[in-house]
């Protein structure tokens, strides 16, 4: 072999090379950068993923940037097979979403091994950022801060003996944990209820005999049960407090007169998870553009934003609000 021939093939391998480690990095080397998008686009949650897409729509984008949509139906197992089709197939290396909280814990440990930076436009919990590998990022609140804001707001209002009722999941079990730690008054009643359709009547007829200020439900499947409707049955009036769930579509109909949390700086017009989801794709696609595909250079980028804390939640206040009248809420 000529010497000649030696050196072509040296500099035809450092390309190789070079071409391999841009493409290993999350480099996009031609056509458009592609995020992904995994929400809801069917099943009971099919309304809230519509109003995420149509936030992310409104964001804009150009034509270097190819939006990449699957379903998730809020199902963990569903989450992660969209997870690896938008990985595997079609090189995804950038994703908002998912918008449900169980199949946001899904794919946390996938993260960091994909090299792909997920920006989700609800709360999360403040543990998913370092279980990333910091690739995990939250537009909205940590699910942590939202009920220590709750449990401080009970407070506040002078409530001394409440009920907390959670479920059997990650969400609900991160937000049951926080107030437990945050409220300063009496929890009366404690239930964990494992089954998504349980019967509530029994638990409430404990909750009444317990003579409770206020009833306190951070997860959704409470009001999917019936709650609100069964407690005007049994004649219970004690004020009840949830999350920012409470206006979600296909919750809002459910919560009358019922008090949430809420994102402080959110616009009105057009709703918050429409507003919230937009916000995450105007954070996310221009540096995904600035940094021509490169997953770790989005990364850094976002938390050196100042937008983010350590945990890679989003820096914003609160504020409580009421559903009034199947209406959205108004302010408290």
């Amino acid at each position: 072999m000529s010497n000649n021939t030696r050196i072509i093939g040296g500099i035809v391998m450092i390309i190789l090379i070079v071409w391999i480690i841009v493409a290993t990095r999350g480099g996009q080397l031609s056509g458009p950068l592609k995020i992904g998008v995994i929400v809801p686009l069917s099943g009971p949650f099919a309304d809230y993923g519509e109003d995420v897409k149509k936030g992310i729509l409104a964001a804009g984008t150009s034509t270097d940037i190819q939006l990449v949509f699957e379903d998730e139906r809020c199902d963990p197992k569903e989450t992660v097979t969209a997870f690896h089709k938008l990985t595997d197939i079609d090189q995804v290396h950038f994703i908002l979403g998912p918008g449900c909280g169980s199949p946001q814990e899904a794919i946390v440990p996938l993260l960091s091994t994909a090299k792909t930076v997920v920006v989700v436009p609800s709360a999360a919990s403040r543990g998913l950022f370092a279980a990333s590998g910091g690739y995990f990022f939250n537009i909205q609140y940590s699910l942590e801060d939202e009920s220590k804001y709750v449990a401080e707001t009970m407070d506040a209002k002078g409530l001394k003996k409440v009920a907390l009722v959670t479920y059997g999941n990650a969400f609900s079990k991160t937000h049951g944990d926080s107030f437990r730690a945050n409220f300063k008054g009496e929890i009366a009643v404690d239930t964990v209820l494992l089954d998504d359709n349980a019967n509530l009547l029994p638990e409430l007829t404990k909750i009444k005999a317990a003579k409770v200020d206020a009833i306190y439900s951070p997860d959704i499947s409470f009001f999917f049960a019936g709650a609100t409707a069964k407690l005007k049955q049994l004649g219970m009036t004690m004020p009840v407090y949830t999350t920012y769930v409470a206006e979600l579509p296909s919750v809002i109909p459910l919560v009358d007169g019922v008090y949430y949390s809420f994102p402080a700086d959110i616009a009105e017009t057009g709703g918050a998870v429409f507003n919230l989801s937009k916000q995450a794709a105007s954070t996310l696609i221009p540096l995904v553009a600035e940094c021509r595909g490169d997953s770790d250079c989005v990364k850094d980028k976002l938390l050196a934003s100042g937008k983010f804390d350590t945990s890679g939640v989003y820096k914003r206040g609160m504020i409580l609000k009421q559903i009034v009248k199947g209406g959205a809420g108004v302010v408290e």
